[in-house]
């Protein structure tokens, strides 16, 4: 698939240009297992840069709404971000967006491949009092307070309680995502 046409709908601003495959190579090595193809495919050929406050949304109710991405790191950002203690030991940080919103891609495990919007703010954990100071929240996220208290969210695996699907893939991440400016 050729990306660069969904990532300049997207205004995206290259920052460092393709990564050469020794580096790409290096992360593997340090990461221990190959980056999914889709996603190694966007670093060798286009690299990291920023978006235009891109939105995409969740497949499961989240407490923020829908994922937000800004930037998409460059190698050596990824490798700076390795040692995270908030994303899952599974995921390497692929890129950020505002209000603590960072974009996690599974490298290991039964979801290998998928794209996750980590909630670095923890905003699960929200109780009724930080609910009451935000009084014109979303009805979506409302929902989600909602089906928190009464126990009814969709299982995730241990681990992940600060992690919301995404998508399946790194391309289907692209494929669904539009400026928050309304090119949807």
């Amino acid at each position: 698939m050729d990306m660069q046409p969904q990532l300049s709908q997207l205004g995206f601003t290259p920052t460092s240009g393709p990564e050469p495959a020794t580096r790409i190579e290096a992360l593997e090595e340090m990461i221990g297992v190959a980056l999914p193809a889709d996603y190694r495919t966007f670093l060798q050929k286009i690299g990291g840069g920023y978006l235009n406050d891109v939105l995409a949304p969740c497949t499961v109710p989240t407490p923020f709404g829908e994922h937000m991405v800004t930037c998409l790191h460059t190698v050596e950002e990824i490798i700076q971000l390795l040692d995270s203690d908030k994303a899952p030991r599974n995921m390497v940080c692929i890129g950020f967006g505002h209000f603590g919103m960072t974009t996690c891609l599974s490298i290991a495990g039964l979801d290998h491949g998928q794209v996750f919007s980590l909630d670095t703010e923890m905003r699960y954990f929200w109780d009724r009092k930080m609910l009451r100071c935000l009084p014109d929240l979303a009805s979506s996220i409302r929902e989600f307070f909602r089906l928190r208290d009464a126990d009814a969210l969709p299982l995730r695996p241990w681990g992940y309680e600060n992690c919301y699907h995404v998508a399946d893939t790194f391309t289907d991440l692209l494929g669904k995502s539009y400026t928050s400016k309304g090119s949807a």
